[in-house]
This record gives structure tokens, C-alpha cells and sequence, in this order.
């Protein structure tokens, strides 16, 4: 047996909607499944190979987002940068920091960071 690669990102959020709008309508992920009415509420968004699934548990105790980060490769970084710039998407301009590519961050609406690297040869 030998592990073959990531195949899905599971997270938790407080809200479905605000989380398809935010990777539909921000990122430009496509929707695969949304079944709101499902116990609890779910939806899978799609980028490439790249599956994240969603499920709705209201926010307790816990505060979501802390100790994740997402890295998610892109053919090029400065590009998606402007298509995001022009969806609304609050961001800093790409930085190169020396660890092996060039890249963007944001937040999600639970506090997920998601960094788009442009990854060095």
C-alpha cells in the first residue's frame, strides 16, 4: 500500500453560501455538488485536480482557521492575481519570499488561508 496523492480537502464552515460565493464567485472554482438540504448542508467545489467539500456546523468554542493553510499551485500567479483583483477579492500584490515560489494569499470567509503559488523550476 502506498499513498497516492491529496484527494480532498474537508472543511468545516459556518456557511455554505458565504463559502460557495467566496470559491465560485471570488476564486472561480466550479460547483460539483451542492445539496443544501442534506443534514448537514454540503457543497464540493472543483479546481483542476483539486476537490474541497464543505460542510456546515455552525461555529462554536471552536475558531476556524486557525493552523490551516491551503498552497495551491497555478500556472501563473500574477494573472490569477488580477482576475481576483477584478472580482472584488482583497489581496497584496504576488511577493517572492525565497522558499520556492511566487505567490498570493487571502482568507476565506472562516478564516482559511489559501495561498496561489507560482512554484520556482
Amino acid at each position: 500500500m502506498s499513498v497516492t496523492g491529496l484527494d480532498l480537502i474537508f472543511l468545516e464552515v459556518n456557511s455554505i453560501e458565504e463559502s460557495l460565493a467566496f470559491y465560485q464567485g471570488v476564486l472561480g472554482f466550479a460547483v460539483t455538488k451542492h445539496t443544501p438540504e442534506s443534514e448537514p448542508p454540503m457543497a464540493t467545489v472543483q479546481a483542476g485536480a483539486l476537490r474541497i467539500t464543505f460542510a456546515q456546523h455552525l461555529e462554536t468554542m471552536l475558531k476556524r482557521g486557525r493552523g490551516v493553510s491551503l498552497f495551491l499551485g497555478v500556472s501563473d500567479v500574477d494573472e490569477y492575481f488580477r482576475e481576483l483583483s477584478e472580482r472584488g477579492a482583497e489581496l497584496r500584490a504576488p511577493l517572492d519570499e525565497g522558499w520556492g515560489g511566487r505567490f498570493i494569499t487571502v482568507q476565506d470567509p472562516d478564516r482559511y488561508r489559501l495561498f496561489f503559488v507560482q512554484w520556482n523550476e
